[in-house]
């Protein structure tokens, strides 16, 4: 016959579960590109989740509000500078035997690879729910995420024009020839980096490491044993199962795990 075990947590206790839960996902990595008006951007990051406030909200839905995603961000930026590409005019001078002209001169300018490192934080809410699975001889309960409801970026997309700003203009001072177009250049170059086409990309980074976010709350061996009372009493097993989670409200809203032995 079916024995349950039934365990229950407050939102204090719940609250704890998180953050240990953010210190074991530790840091996780991504990478990927993505156009930048007429450029392009190749892209790799790193982050890592701290902080945040768990909300049980019944009867299945955890709220958790202000998570930090702390990210480190490496950009490879694609300039094709052929839009500086020039020729000379040519100057021909008439005479008795015919013209006399200069040389036809062109100038071409390469395409060149703008590195751009960036650290920044971004703010997230969002609401779970509860996962159970058995993986490896452990039932492991879980949230996952369902929806974010809020993410904000702060100053970072302005930080992050900035940035590219200063590193294309020494990218492109070290081309040879473009001294007297230097300007031009930047300016250019700049006019396709606004503040909403980075923000859209500082977004799309961010929810590479939000989006299917699954954070561990607890992890329990299915095979559990009660100790010896006594030389005559031994050590009994028993195996887990089944185990569901819910949140609950009974008079406050708990963390509640059924156990079916």
């Amino acid at each position: 016959m079916a024995t349950d075990i039934i365990a229950a947590v407050d939102e204090a206790a719940a609250n704890v579960l998180l953050q240990r839960g953010e210190q074991a996902l530790g840091t996780r990595s991504a990478s990927g590109s993505a156009a930048l008006g007429p450029f392009g951007a190749a892209y790799s990051a790193s982050a890592n989740l701290t902080g945040g406030v768990l909300r049980l909200v019944a009867p299945g839905t955890a709220a958790v509000d202000d998570v930090a995603v702390h990210y480190t961000l490496s950009l490879k930026l694609t300039l094709d500078l052929s839009f500086l590409d020039f020729c000379l005019p040519r100057i021909c001078i008439p005479t008795p035997f015919g013209d006399i002209c200069t040389p036809k001169i062109c100038l071409g300018f390469p395409t060149i690879t703008v590195p751009v490192s960036f650290s920044s934080t971004a703010v997230v809410s969002a609401d779970f729910g509860l996962s159970v699975t058995l993986a490896g001889g452990d039932w492991v309960v879980a949230l996952v995420i369902q929806q974010v409801r809020k993410l904000d970026l702060g100053a970072a997309a302005t930080a992050l024009v900035l940035a590219i700003g200063g590193a294309v203009a020494a990218a492109v001072a070290a081309v040879p020839f473009i001294g007297p177009l230097l300007a031009l250049a930047v300016g250019v170059i700049m006019a396709a980096f606004g503040v909403a086409s980075i923000a859209g990309l500082l977004g799309t980074v961010v929810n590479l490491f939000v989006a299917g976010l699954t954070i561990e709350l607890t992890r329990r061996s299915q095979v559990i044993t009660l100790p010896a009372a006594g030389p005559n009493d031994p050590a009994v097993p028993f195996t887990i199962a089944a185990l569901a989670a819910e949140v609950q409200s009974t008079g406050e809203d708990e963390l509640v795990l059924s156990a079916d032995l």
